[in-house]
């Protein structure tokens, strides 16, 4: 049995991507020092962001 978590996450989500998409991906991961799933996370965040300064 796994640990529980406060924020547990329960859905996968895959896509496709080429090899210059996965190295930028990889890159950035590196450089900010987290894996490309928090990397991604953290992109939805800045886009909802960015919608709502466009919407106001």
């Amino acid at each position: 049995m796994g640990r529980r978590t406060v924020n547990a996450k329960k859905f996968i989500i895959s896509c496709r991507v080429n090899s210059t998409e996965m190295d930028m991906l990889q890159s950035m991961a590196k450089e900010t020092d987290c894996s490309i799933s928090d990397l991604l996370r953290k992109s939805l965040n800045v886009l909802q962001e960015e919608q709502g300064r466009l919407s106001a």
